[in-house]
């Protein structure tokens, strides 16, 4: 299995643990992640310029087009605005012309809706391998540990971007990974 991996602006900045864990984790499970190449979301600037953040967005999602892979996001930030990209430009023609006029100045491209698949990385886990086959790949098992799991605000929101993964009012699926390592959730 190939992904590409999308870090955003934050991970590198400020969450290189995360970083480092999901290569790890990705080691483990025999998945290649490629690195593409990404800039920021847009999602820290979405509520001052909301074009400029849809460009950024747009810019990554060309450049993910380009490597001919599915996504996988660490941030759920990222992850949202991403998603809510690729369904607002392929529904809202006057927005996409504003996009493609300020992606023309800036990288000399327009986005043409590109849609990669774009997945956050413990969704692409607990879809594509499964809290089973997890388990059963742990070494050492987490037990006695307790854990917090914390979903956040985008990860699962809006529930229309997702495909019906997981219930946002009452999600599991990453209880469901942290309890496969053996900890307790």
């Amino acid at each position: 299995m190939r992904y590409s991996l999308f870090l955003g602006c934050t991970i590198p900045a400020r969450q290189v643990n995360y970083e480092l864990s999901t290569r790890q984790v990705a080691r483990a499970l025999g998945v290649e992640l490629i690195d593409g190449d990404f800039g920021c979301c847009g999602f820290p600037i979405e509520s001052i310029d909301e074009v400029k953040a849809l460009a950024m967005a747009a810019a990554n999602l060309k450049n993910a087009a380009d490597l001919g892979l599915e996504v996988v996001t660490l941030c759920s930030a990222c992850n949202e605005m991403l998603n809510k990209t690729e369904e607002m430009l392929a529904k809202e023609t006057t927005k996409l012309d504003k996009v493609n006029t300020l992606l023309k100045k800036q990288i000399g491209a327009e986005y043409e809706n590109e849609r990669p698949r774009v997945r956050h990385f413990t969704r692409m886990l607990y879809e594509s391998f499964g809290v089973v086959k997890i388990r059963a790949m742990v070494k050492k098992p987490l037990n006695g540990l307790k854990a917090a799991v914390h979903y956040g605000c985008h990860y699962l929101r809006p529930s229309t971007l997702y495909e019906g993964f997981d219930d946002p009012e009452f999600p599991k699926s990453l209880d469901e990974l942290v309890k496969a390592t053996g900890a307790e959730s």
